[in-house]
């Protein structure tokens, strides 16, 4: 059978937000709500939490999870996850970012059971834009498939779009990041100290199995998380908590 890990990668060093992981959620930091959210759906002994910070390391043990140091010189979260896959030695890694708080666990649980059932490089989730500002917007990656479901591209522009300019929205996706990595796919990372062309053109870590030529698999869901990138989405995230009872 299938060794299947979860890995939450956090570092402190962002230039946006420091600290982000340990930043209050309605009095409960933002890394133990990712924690818990993942604890739903899946055996909490296979959940690690990986960070270059002993503070994180420290503060993630006390809340009961599983802690793995990495080294501050990783490139992406996802040259985190394969540094600490190479002690860990799951054979699919499913990782979700750290700054996702509110990521709704179905979404986890549709991705276990793709990972249980099929062998691939790479799987990622996508959910239907549909107001023109996310569309437009060079925060929100945008993906582009083939007729199975394959990445074709990723961008942070406004893509698919007509020669005229426009856009109706139809079948246009945004990334929600939730990954599920192999092994195979894990080996393009965490070894080679430096990203891809278009990965680093992009600021989109996925890209650079593509530039390998992996098979990376899209997967619709339906999500309205927020990822925290600045503080000022925590506002946003304490709204969608105190409107809702099921988080």
């Amino acid at each position: 059978m299938k060794s299947i890990g979860l890995i939450i990668p956090a570092r402190s060093a962002s230039s946006r937000f420091p600290n982000k992981p340990l930043a209050l959620i309605n009095g409960k930091k933002m890394i133990q709500r990712v924690w818990e959210n993942a604890s739903r759906d899946f055996n909490p002994s296979n959940i690690w939490i990986a960070t270059d910070d002993s503070i994180i390391f420290s503060e993630s043990e006390a809340f009961g999870a599983n802690a793995i140091m990495t080294s501050d010189q990783c490139l992406t979260g996802t040259d985190r996850i394969a540094e600490a896959n190479e002690t860990l030695n799951f054979d699919y890694i499913i990782n979700i970012q750290g700054d996702e708080p509110i990521l709704e666990p179905w979404i986890l649980e549709k991705v276990l059971q793709i990972a249980r059932e099929e062998d691939f490089d790479a799987l990622n989730c996508m959910a239907a834009i549909s107001k023109h500002s996310d569309f437009e917007s060079l925060d929100i990656p945008k993906v582009v498939t083939n007729s199975n479901d394959e990445l074709l591209y990723m961008s942070r522009a406004p893509i698919p779009k007509g020669k005229e300019g426009n856009n109706l929205l139809q079948r246009v996706f945004r990334q929600v990041c939730v990954y599920v990595f192999s092994k195979k796919a894990l080996s393009f990372y965490g070894k080679d100290k430096k990203k891809s062309l278009l990965e680093t053109i992009e600021d989109i870590e996925i890209l650079r199995l593509l530039e390998h030529s992996c098979l990376v698999k899209m997967i619709e869901v339906q999500s309205s998380s927020v990822a925290v990138d600045t503080p000022k989405d925590i506002e946003r995230v304490e709204k969608i908590l105190n409107s809702s009872i099921n988080l």
